[in-house]
């Protein structure tokens, strides 16, 4: 699987931001035409400087119709919550005229068999091995391996190096950390995060933090109703 690049603007404009744009002049070198428009961010002091921040994200409404034409975005930001939260703003501004982009780096290595959602960024080095499912707007980041028959859901993060063996379930909003593995054949539930080099070798349930080898449960997370 091979993604052609568009008309791009990222949304967000810090480290993560300059990851992105790093990865789109990989995609060029690699023959992929399209444009990097530019950023999208509410901070009034953006760190990106290697393009141009148009504004935040209301910044567009007052384009005409044709500047929306093969116009798409990325969210470049690690919180998940965030990211979830920034895209129903951008749906709820620009309803369809303004659509989620998938980015997969060259380096990566896709099996048969393997969907990814719209709004996902699979970066350099990663590994989605077969039959695997990875939702919208996820990041798998450098290095991150998904092996068979899995299923992972949308809003998740799994951060550089983690491990994810065979026939696991990951939820949504879940959040792993660097380095962490988890064996097959269990499941992490919605919202729950992995601290950085944990191995998960049982079910974690929603909304939790585990940490450790083997991780056990630290934290029960508060969730607003």
């Amino acid at each position: 699987m091979r993604t052609t690049l568009p008309r791009l603007v990222v949304i967000g404009a810090g480290g993560h931001g300059a990851e992105v744009a790093g990865y789109l002049q990989d995609l060029s070198r690699h023959g992929s035409a399209g444009e990097f428009v530019g950023y999208l961010d509410d901070d009034p002091a953006p760190q990106c400087r290697d393009a141009p921040v148009i504004g935040g994200l209301s910044a567009l409404l007052d384009c005409p119709p044709a500047f929306f034409e093969d116009l798409r975005y990325l969210t470049a930001m690690g919180n998940n919550a965030t990211r979830r939260r920034v895209v129903g703003t951008l749906e709820r501004l620009y309803g369809r005229r303004l659509t989620a982009w998938t980015l997969v780096h060259p380096s990566c290595c896709l099996g048969p068999q393997v969907e990814v959602g719209a709004g996902t960024c699979l970066a350099p080095g990663a590994i989605v091995t077969c039959g695997t499912r990875i939702g919208r707007h996820c990041i798998v980041n450098v290095k991150a391996s998904v092996s068979h028959d899995c299923t992972v859901g949308d809003f998740v993060n799994l951060n550089p190096s983690v491990t994810v063996c065979g026939n696991v379930t990951i939820g949504d909003g879940a959040y792993i950390g660097a380095g962490a593995t988890i064996i097959e054949r269990v499941s992490v539930g919605a919202g729950a995060i992995v601290g950085a080099g944990s191995v998960v070798i049982r079910d974690v349930p929603p909304e939790v933090t585990v940490v450790g080898a083997p991780a056990r449960v630290i934290k029960q997370h508060l969730v607003s109703v």
